[in-house]
């Protein structure tokens, strides 16, 4: 038949399959190492978010009790400029 007949050597082989290995295990082992840093990140902002809602909703409230205490500190002003020319009359 005269065909050629080639043969790997079997220490070729293991080396093949022991790069396949080292590289499956450091490609996933620094996939897993960014998925928890992602995941991590995410949780972060969506913590932030609700943390932001929050604030926002204690804001608005402490601005209407700012408002009320504006309008009646604008109130006592006008009394009060009323009352110094009351006694600049006197």
């Amino acid at each position: 038949m005269r065909r050629q007949v080639y043969v790997t050597p079997k220490s070729y082989l293991s080396y093949l399959s022991s790069y396949k290995e080292l590289y499956i295990a450091k490609y996933y082992g620094e996939l897993d190492v960014q998925e928890k840093s992602f995941t991590i990140g995410v949780e972060k902002i969506n913590e932030a978010s609700i943390t932001i809602a929050e604030m926002e909703i204690v804001l608005k409230e402490e601005d209407l009790i700012l408002q009320e205490a504006s309008r009646k500190t604008e109130l006592l002003l006008v009394d009060l400029e009323k009352e110094s020319k009351k006694a600049s009359i006197e």
